[in-house]
């Protein structure tokens, strides 16, 4: 065959091989079975695909290379014309129509069947690893967060970078549900409370950050993430309630308690505070609420001014410069320090004090200033990086990176300053990658070319749904500390399933894997044991350093 018979041949080879390299890299042995096996069988799963991918992939390069040598190669195709690596290339190519060989056909045709395959394997494990989760983290009955995992999350609220911001927390309980059991049967007490459940789930529907969960039998939560809200959520949800309620159980009586949080305190804090106002519900007519106004020296905003005052004290501090970096170690297992995690600060208030996102950045969104304030957070970094040679992450939120304004903006900056680009992490929301993957690969494609390093944060509540991650051209997937906080409790196991099977299937893919906010050592030592790559949180350090 003529040397020129080459490009003709390459190309719908490295679609094949690659799809090989793809389809290794899931375990398939280890995958075989698995529409056979239970959920309990999901971690040896995983695990399979992280001990076999590295393996396979060089298997897959070996037999190309002895393809490419063997007797049904043209000379074209030998070692001396072509590597595996360049037949194989960088990620997966586009598939190009017709081969310019037919003895190259029935090799094609077997691995687009592999391809096929390995696909629908990858949507078997994705919907065993989603059921796990939903084991793990959800109720069965309402589909609302269970009490474990609503608790993470109020804790990761109120400890974490948001934790100087005002937050409501309300507690709802159907009163005398054994009663109503007795009155009406479990299957008409199982919709009153299924009412109930929608009714909350309303409200993290509308508001971002707001998180509604089932915490025993009859007892369900609503955390809201602005303050001043509690009294009259609670207020509204009674109101809404009683009348489909009474309807199915004219004696049915539904009480709520909100209290306002106005200072840093635990999950736990916080859930007593709102208990007490719960019983004083049920002796009050079904409601109470702890008054909104903060106790004496409790941090907060100024109360003048509506909503567009203080998107104008956002758009003028962005202006002005009035910003900063917060900075968190990210460690690797054997104590390196990888890169500086650095969420943006934010002076709302001349001469007053920096606030984390949990205070502006719902305004900032409404107001279209994300992409102002993520390019003020990337010139930040590069200039820190510029002072002292430290690796730095940022956060990019989905607004931004929906901005073609922003991107290129970006870009240029990148392409102005490679010896500094080639040190930043650029962290993507997991929503974008669930509602818009190929965004997320267009901002692949066009950043980490230039260095960067790209990375999925908040991750582990749809991570599994995500189509085709493996394609999205990523580096590092952070899950978020709602799933890993705890995870060491004896009570914990489903939840340490769910956990070692996202770590198998990031790692599966060639991905490193971080753990967001650990607190405590020995969820630390129990992370490191599973597997993770990189941690970060208050275990690492008491506080965070300002650049």
């Amino acid at each position: 065959m003529a040397q020129g018979a080459w490009p003709a041949l390459a190309l719908p080879l490295a679609v094949a091989a690659a799809a090989v390299v793809a389809f290794a890299g899931w375990g398939v042995p280890a995958l075989a079975g698995a529409s056979a096996m239970g959920l309990g069988g999901l971690l040896g799963i995983a695990l399979g695909g992280v001990l076999g991918g590295w393996q396979a992939n060089r298997r897959v390069r070996q037999s190309v290379e002895a393809l490419l040598a063997g007797p049904l190669a043209p000379a074209a195709l030998r070692p001396e014309a072509a590597t595996a690596t360049e037949v194989l290339g960088p990620g997966v190519p586009t598939s190009r129509p017709g081969l310019a060989s037919p003895l190259l056909e029935p090799l094609a045709d077997r691995l687009q069947h592999l391809l096929q395959r390995q696909q629908a394997l990858a949507t078997a494990q994705a919907g065993q690893l989603e059921s796990l989760r939903q084991q793990a983290h959800t109720d069965a009955l309402t589909g609302l967060p269970n009490r474990r995992h609503f608790m993470a999350t109020l804790d990761a609220f109120l400890a974490g970078d948001a934790a100087s911001a005002d937050a409501g927390l309300l507690l709802v309980r159907v009163c005398d549900l054994q009663g109503m059991n007795q009155r009406i049967g479990h299957i008409a007490a199982d919709h009153v409370l299924q009412a109930l459940a929608q009714s909350l789930q309303a409200y993290p529907a509308r508001i971002e950050r707001c998180c509604a969960g089932r915490l025993n039998g009859a007892d369900f939560a609503l955390m809201l993430p602005v303050g001043g809200l509690a009294a009259e959520t609670a207020q509204a949800l009674v109101t809404a309630l009683r009348g489909p309620i009474q309807r199915i159980d004219p004696r049915a009586l539904v009480a709520a308690g909100g209290v306002e949080l106005h200072s840093p305190m635990t999950a736990n804090q916080a859930l007593a505070l709102a208990d007490a106002a719960l019983a004083r519900a049920e002796t009050s007519g079904g409601l109470a609420a702890v008054p909104d106004e903060p106790p004496p020296g409790a941090p907060g905003l100024p109360p003048q001014g509506g909503e567009s005052s203080w998107q104008r004290r956002i758009a003028r501090a962005l202006v002005q410069g009035r910003v900063a970096l917060g900075a968190y170690e990210v460690r690797a297992a054997d104590g390196r320090q990888l890169h500086l995690d650095c969420p943006l600060r934010v002076q709302l208030v001349p001469d007053g004090p920096l606030e984390p996102a949990a205070r502006w950045l719902s305004l900032a969104t409404r107001s279209r200033l994300c992409a102002a304030a993520d390019e003020k957070a990337v010139a930040l970094a590069l200039d820190a990086i510029a002072l002292d040679g430290v690796a730095r992450c940022v956060n990019v939120a989905a607004q931004s990176a929906g901005s073609a304004e922003f991107v290129a903006a970006v870009s240029r900056r990148l392409e102005a300053e490679p010896s500094l680009a080639c040190r930043l992490w650029i962290d993507l929301p997991e929503s974008l990658a669930l509602d818009r993957p190929l965004l997320v690969r267009e901002l692949s494609r066009r950043w980490r070319p230039l260095g960067v390093m790209l990375g999925l944060e908040h991750a582990g509540e749809g991570l599994a749904r995500i189509p085709r991650l493996i394609d999205l051209g990523l580096d590092c997937v952070r899950i978020d500390s709602r799933f890993v906080n705890g995870i060491a409790d004896a009570d914990a196991r489903d939840a340490r399933r769910y956990l070692q099977g996202l770590v198998a299937l990031v790692q599966s893919m060639g991905l490193q894997v971080t753990a967001e906010g650990v607190r405590t050592a020995d969820d630390l030592e129990l992370l490191w044991s599973m597997g993770f790559d990189a941690v970060t949180g208050p275990v690492l350090a008491d506080e965070a350093v300002l650049t």
